[in-house]
C-alpha cells in the first residue's frame, strides 16, 4: 500500500511538472498548434537563437477608476446639480539600469553557453540533439545559410560598443543563423525555401528549433493606487526593483521534415522569473545614470535623465551566473514542454 502511495505521489508531481510547463507556453504544450508539427519527432537542432540582453527598462503601470468609485462619484455629482466625467485614471513608472561592467565579449560568451544549455536539457528529456558546430558543416545547411546570411549580418551588427545604441545588446551563438521573428514569420517562404528544408531534415532527420529570446537583469513589483474624486484623484505608487533575472520575450517556430512555415510563432504566456536571487546594489545616481547611458545607448537614443532611476550594480561574474542559472530553469521548462508536445505525454 505504502509503495503505491508514493508511486502516485511521484506520477502527481511529475503531471505537475509537465502541467506548469505547458503553461508557460502558448502554441505547443498539451494544446496548440505546433503539436502537429512536433508530433512524433525525436530530434531537435537550434540553427537560430537570438538573445537580446536588455542593460535598461521601463516598467509602467497605468490604473483605470473601477466602476463602484465611478458610480459612487456620478451620483456625488448629481445629487450636487453637477455631472462627474468620469474615466480618472493613473500611473506610475520605474526605470532601471544595469551596472555590470560587461563587454560584447561577455555576452556572446553568455549566448554560446545558453545555446548548450538548452542542448543539454532537451537531450536530457530522450531526444537526439545535433551540435551546429556538426550542422554548418552540412552542403544542405549551407545553401540556407548562404540564403539567410545577409540578414544574420543585419541582426547580429554588434561590433563595437559604439554600434549598441537602444539599451539591449542583441547576440547569436556560433554557428547560428537569424531566419525570422515577429516581423517576418515566413522566414523567405516559397518553393525555393521549402526545397532546401527538404533537403536539409533529409540529411539530419532532424526538426528546427528557432528562437528570439529577451533577458532582464531585474524583476520590477510595482503596486499603484488610484483614489477617484469629484474634484480630483491622487495616485500612490510603491515599488521594489527585485535582483532577479527574468526572461521578458520569448518567441520560437519549429520548422519538421514538411518545411511549412506557421502564420505566427509560438511564444511564453507570460514572463519566465528565475526563482533565485544575485547579490546586487540598487540604488539611485543621477550622474552614474548619465554615464551608463553614454555607454548603453547612441547619442540619437540616449534617454535624458530628467527621472530617477534605479542603478542595479552586480558583479560580472554574479551577473553570468545569474544569468546562466535563469537559462537553465528556462531551457529545463521549454525540454518539458517538448516531451508533450511530440510525444502527447
Amino acid at each position: 500500500m505504502m509503495k503505491k502511495q508514493i508511486l502516485t505521489l511521484a506520477v502527481a508531481m511529475l503531471l505537475s511538472g509537465s502541467l506548469a510547463a505547458q503553461e508557460l507556453f502558448t502554441g505547443v504544450g498539451a494544446k496548440g498548434y505546433y503539436n502537429k508539427t512536433l508530433k512524433g519527432q525525436d530530434a531537435f537542432y537550434i540553427p537560430q537563437f537570438q538573445i537580446g540582453f536588455e542593460t535598461y527598462s521601463e516598467t509602467a503601470q497605468v490604473v483605470q477608476e473601477g466602476k463602484l468609485s465611478k458610480l459612487q462619484n456620478t451620483f456625488e455629482a448629481h445629487s450636487k446639480g453637477g455631472q462627474y466625467a468620469g474615466g480618472q485614471k493613473g500611473s506610475a513608472k520605474v526605470t532601471t539600469i544595469l551596472d555590470a561592467g560587461l563587454s560584447l565579449e561577455d555576452f556572446q560568451a553568455l549566448a554560446n553557453d545558453f545555446q548548450s544549455i538548452l542542448e543539454n536539457e532537451i537531450e536530457k528529456s530522450g531526444f537526439r540533439v545535433l551540435k551546429m558546430s556538426e550542422v554548418d558543416q552540412l552542403e544542405s545547411f549551407g545553401k540556407i545559410k548562404e540564403k539567410f546570411d545577409g540578414k544574420t549580418d543585419k541582426k547580429q551588427g554588434k561590433a563595437s560598443s559604439d554600434d549598441i545604441g537602444a539599451g539591449t545588446v542583441k547576440v547569436m551563438p556560433d554557428h547560428t543563423i537569424f531566419m525570422f521573428d515577429e516581423k517576418s514569420l515566413m522566414k523567405g517562404g516559397g518553393p525555393a525555401f521549402y526545397g532546401m528544408i527538404k533537403k536539409a531534415h533529409k540529411e539530419t532527420n532532424a526538426t528546427m528549433i528557432l528562437q528570439n529570446i529577451n533577458v532582464d537583469f531585474s524583476t520590477v513589483e510595482l503596486d499603484v493606487e488610484l483614489d477617484a474624486g469629484r474634484r480630483g484623484k491622487t495616485t500612490s505608487a510603491e515599488m521594489k526593483v527585485l535582483p532577479k533575472m527574468r526572461i521578458s520575450y520569448n518567441t520560437f517556430d519549429f520548422i519538421g521534415p514538411k518545411g511549412g512555415p506557421n502564420s505566427a510563432p509560438a511564444s511564453m504566456s507570460s514572463e519566465f522569473v528565475s526563482n533565485k536571487e544575485y547579490k546586487a546594489n540598487i540604488y539611485s545616481d543621477k550622474a552614474k545614470a548619465e554615464s551608463l547611458f553614454s555607454k548603453w545607448f547612441s547619442l540619437k537614443s540616449r534617454p535624458d535623465v530628467d527621472f530617477d532611476p534605479r542603478i542595479v550594480e552586480i558583479s560580472r561574474e554574479d551577473y553570468m551566473a545569474a544569468a546562466r542559472d535563469l537559462f537553465t530553469q528556462y531551457s529545463q521548462a521549454f525540454a518539458n514542454t517538448l516531451v508533450v508536445g511530440a510525444r502527447g505525454k
